[in-house]
């Protein structure tokens, strides 16, 4: 038995390369999937001048090929994979810093503020928008993306900018169809913004942030239209 320089062991067959031995324990199995993801994303942060595929992904790793389709049927499966360890640490992030968050419309603005900035970063890094499941492969053509998200992380985010959303409602908007619509709004004005050019050499443009500042403030301001005087 040898070590690769990953640390994995290989187990020697007769006519055949060197592979990992098979992980057997859904702990083991967890570890290699991490590590398949961990190196696809090493990979897309390296900004290769070609595609990547998921043998470079395996070799990257310390795997035989073969071993990367035992966990992914093909590469944009992979590359969901990473996107959806990245909004779930994003998600980690919303949660932790906003858990006591006291001023309703102060929390909103600022949370519509990460998720802009999270959207950039992910675009610069990547390539790819992982807070809206879109992004371009490394060849530069556009990669078809589920109409529906169903990520548990994907979950997360949205329940909370549910939450962030309803505690500057009105009362009476506190229906379903009127906070879901409003969770829309919300998030198309992030996925606007962040499409938007960071200036103009034809007039003194404003960068993206800024306008998202200016719309958050003006939903919040729709949303809180029926609030009775008293509030």
């Amino acid at each position: 038995m040898e070590r690769n320089a990953k640390g994995h062991q290989d187990i020697l067959v007769a006519g055949t390369t060197a592979s990992p031995s098979r992980a057997r324990s859904a702990e083991a199995k967890d570890h290699v999937r991490q590590a398949l993801i961990d190196a696809g994303r090493h990979l897309l942060l390296a900004k290769p001048s070609g595609p990547i595929s998921l043998r470079g992904i395996a070799r990257h790793a310390g795997y035989s090929s073969g071993v990367v389709y035992r966990y992914f049927a093909d590469r944009d499966s992979l590359f969901l994979a990473i996107r959806d360890s990245e909004l779930a640490n994003f998600a980690d992030r919303l949660e932790m810093e906003f858990a006591t968050y006291d001023d309703a419309e102060k929390r909103l603005i600022a949370v519509a503020d990460r998720a802009f900035d999270f959207s950039r970063d992910q675009i610069a890094a990547f390539g790819m928008n992982s807070l809206f499941l879109f992004w371009f492969d490394t060849a530069g053509t556009q990669n078809g993306a589920p109409i529906r998200d169903t990520a548990p992380a994907a979950a997360r985010i949205h329940a909370f900018f549910e939450q962030a959303v309803s505690s500057v409602m009105a009362p009476s908007s506190h229906q379903n169809s009127n906070i879901q619509s409003a969770v829309g709004a919300l998030m198309a004005s992030i996925s606007g913004a962040v499409l938007l050019p960071r200036g103009s050499d034809h007039d003194d443009f404003p960068d993206g942030c800024i306008i998202l500042r200016d719309i958050v403030e003006a939903l919040i301001c729709r949303w809180q239209a029926t609030w009775e005087p008293t509030h």
